[in-house]
């Protein structure tokens, strides 16, 4: 077979491998849905602070945050802080808060909890995602060392290291720094291997 053919067969199985065992985890290992978690929710009416923990949700405070109103050096209860709202002829409407109702003021994240669960549980999907992955791709990073078949021991060593880069890829934000360099001089050191020992043998 002349030398293009079996560069052209390895990288068509290390393409194919790859994409087999991705669809394969996402077959039989189902990943975590949003909207299970966090379904579709919606109020006609605003949402106070009470309310918005009746419904488990998360009140954020506009306090400290810059709403775009520029605000006076000091403030007391007695005063009130003025905005125009529209001004045609000589009507000026204005939008006047207290003290009070600007500390309380704020909005409503009804998926700030359901989120935080579904971000707990995706983590551990894709951390299970890369471990067997990694060990998919270790196992035919191994099989692709043994065979004797030039080609097709190409493919299934670089379908082997496209596995394992899927898996840490799809956990990689999760990983801390230490994990990722322990990840990185663990594959570095058995691509370093294997092709030591594929070259001397």
């Amino acid at each position: 077979m002349p030398q293009f053919k079996h560069v052209l067969l390895a990288i068509a199985i290390a393409i194919v491998f790859v994409f087999f065992v991705g669809f394969g985890i996402a077959t039989f290992y189902k990943a975590p849905k949003y909207e299970d978690f966090c379904p579709q929710r919606e109020f006609k009416e605003a949402l106070t602070q009470e309310k918005c923990e009746a419904e488990k949700g998360k009140w954020v405070s506009y306090e400290g945050y810059d709403r775009g109103i520029p605000k006076p050096a000091a403030m007391d209860s007695s005063q009130l802080l003025c905005t125009k709202v529209s001004d045609i002829g000589k009507n000026v409407t204005l939008n006047c808060e207290t003290l009070q109702q600007i500390q309380q003021s704020g909005y409503c994240d009804l998926y700030f909890h359901c989120n935080q669960d579904f971000q707990k549980v995706n983590e551990n999907y894709n951390r299970n995602v890369f471990i067997v992955a990694s060990g998919i791709g270790i196992i035919a990073l191994i099989i692709g060392f043994a065979l004797g078949i030039a080609s097709v021991s190409a493919g299934l060593m670089g379908g082997g290291v496209l596995t394992i880069l899927y898996g840490t890829i799809r956990y990689w934000s999760d990983l801390p720094d230490y994990g990722r360099f322990i990840i990185l001089g663990i594959t570095l050191a058995i691509l370093v291997w294997l092709g030591y020992k594929r070259i001397t043998k």
